[in-house]
């Protein structure tokens, strides 16, 4: 097979290939995730922080995840979840998310989960959808669930409170726990979690995400970070990361990487509850967080952190990195963070729902901050397709990323449609989105092929002008949508959000707009907005501005 070397394509297929090494996969089929993750043996291993609470600083070593693992997988046995339930767990951040993710997969049952700001209709739809035989949720949110099943809420605390209560402790006196049903053996075929995504058409739909494909993104993970560590494993590198989890963990970007990918690295997790940049650069120095993955508001929020002289500054002396996903970061913005944070790396990375998490890495690439989104994680394969004519293209021609490997899904949940649309008849996954691959191998995003404006005969990127709208000094903040027009079809559209005390009007941001640009991709309507709405992973939610267009000024908050 004749590769062009830097690249990875090989011209007589059409195929990317991954220029990592690939690890051996467990090739055991009776393995679940919880028990691959669980299976560290090294001593100071075990007794080493697992996850940490930010703000309590209370710490749960690997040893007693193992054994919290465990009790309360046996406790939802005994409550009669059997192999194949689905569970749900509706919660924020907390030290006990992710131990109450891995013990539902022990017991054999599905873990699902759903963001704690949907409204009640909203996870209503997906509990009619997955069908969980139990709830698990807070006190705080138990209004919006009850009701939702015929049988009662199971409040996380109250739940815990019992399990702890069955775990033996250092004294003897610990009553012996009770017997529980032997659970039924979970093999890696087994469905593990149904993680929601929109995919790339239509409504929410549920990932079905196997203990392979998730164990094999631990793997992937640890092999990249152990590799560019140098270390990893029962020895040092990635061992001795600690990683500060502010997005949240019912989001695939925080499952794969903060339980996948760390718990398999035997790194350390900082979770903290509720999010603020505060917060964020106060558990940096606290705790000697050493890595950051993040999503685009959180790190524009730090640049104006640094910006504020009256703002309180934190030695951040222990963070290397700073890892952007879930939506793409605008090169002006890197450009500020690296201004502000000259000793930080920040990087980028890329992955879906469907993906079970990351496809690609920026570790091991030169420099301060990294414009592509890295290169492909070791296994994967990918191919770049036109998207009118659905031929491969070469190294840096622009069409649809397609990939296929270990992490990818094994459809959507009872929607053999939708599979067959993500999904064709040679494995590969149809991303939606338009990218393109460089000469050294390097994956670019130009942005989702359904916001492509149809303006006229030509396709226009919204990405590409939400960068020229940040590079202007009084624009904070800025997304493009279409707006319908009789004769151009859709124009483009800028919301924006512009600095304090600012005077910028509508024509002044065209001019600008225009002087850097072909003329079909000129701006040509401005609406002055307070916020742009993101979702939690930092996408822009351009339906909800298209929705509220008409408003004079808009009042959006955006959702973290």
């Amino acid at each position: 097979m004749e590769l062009l070397e830097e690249s990875g394509f090989c011209p007589s297929t059409g195929i990317y290939y991954s220029k990592w090494d690939s690890p051996q996969l467990p090739l055991s089929p009776s393995l679940s995730l919880p028990s691959f993750l669980l299976s560290h043996s090294h001593p100071r291993t075990l007794l080493k922080p697992a996850f940490v609470h930010a703000k309590s600083g209370k710490a749960v070593t690997y040893g007693e995840t193992r054994v919290l693992v465990g009790a309360i997988g046996a406790a939802l046995r005994a409550r009669g979840v059997g192999k194949g339930d689905v569970v749900l767990l509706v919660a924020p951040n907390s030290l006990s998310f992710p131990l109450l993710v891995l013990g539902i997969m022990s017991s054999g049952a599905v873990f699902s989960t759903a963001n704690p700001m949907n409204t009640r209709p909203e996870i209503k739809t997906q509990v009619e959808d997955s069908k969980p035989v139990l709830i698990l949720t807070t006190q705080e949110l138990k209004p919006k669930m009850e009701g939702l099943l015929p049988t009662p809420l199971l409040l996380v605390q109250d739940f815990l409170d019992h399990v702890l209560r069955t775990v033996p402790g250092p004294s003897s006196s610990t009553p012996t726990p009770k017997p529980t049903p032997t659970p039924t053996p979970v093999s890696q075929s087994d469905t593990a979690a149904l993680m929601y995504s929109s995919g790339t058409t239509g409504k929410s739909k549920a990932v079905v995400c196997t203990h392979r494909s998730l164990i094999a993104m631990s793997c992937l993970l640890k092999h990249v970070w152990s590799s560019h560590e140098g270390g990893g494993g029962g020895g040092g590198g990635c061992l001795d990361e600690v990683y500060l989890c502010v997005v949240p963990l019912f989001h695939m970007f925080g499952l794969s990487v903060f339980v996948c990918g760390a718990m398999a690295a035997a790194s350390t997790v900082v979770i903290l509850g509720k999010y603020s940049a505060e917060a964020t650069l106060a558990a940096v120095e606290e705790y000697g967080v050493t890595r950051l993955p993040a999503v685009p508001p959180m790190v524009m929020q730090m640049v104006r952190a640094a910006k504020d002289a009256t703002a309180k500054q934190y030695d951040l002396s222990s963070l290397r990195e700073v890892v952007c996903s879930g939506a793409p970061l605008a090169k002006e913005y890197m450009e500020r963070f690296s201004k502000f944070y000259s000793q930080i790396t920040l990087s980028q990375c890329y992955g879906l729902t469907e993906t079970n998490g990351p496809i690609t890495l920026c570790d091991g690439i030169e420099g301060r901050f990294h414009v592509s989104i890295g290169r492909l994680i070791p296994s994967l394969e990918a191919k770049i397709v036109d998207i009118c004519t659905r031929k491969s293209l070469p190294p840096r021609k622009c069409g649809e990323l397609l990939v296929r490997g270990p992490p990818v899904m094994q459809g959507y949940f009872k929607n053999r449609e939708a599979t067959c649309l993500a999904i064709d008849e040679e494995g590969w996954l149809h991303t939606g989105d338009l990218c393109f691959i460089d000469s050294l191998g390097l994956v670019y995003v130009v942005d989702r092929i359904k916001e492509l404006i149809k303006y006229k005969a030509y396709q226009v990127a919204p990405a590409e002008l939400e960068e020229i709208l940040c590079s202007h000094s009084d624009i904070v903040d800025a997304a493009v949508i279409p707006c319908r027009d009789e004769e151009a079809g859709e124009i483009p559209m800028a919301c924006v959000v512009t600095s304090k005390g600012s005077n910028l009007q509508e024509e002044d941001i065209i001019k600008f707009v225009a002087e850097k640009v072909a003329p079909y991709k000129k701006i040509r309507k401005v609406v002055m907005v307070d916020s742009i709405p993101r979702s939690p992973s930092g996408k822009i939610l351009r339906r909800h501005l298209r929705a509220s267009a008409a408003h004079p000024r808009l009042e959006i908050s955006p959702r973290l």
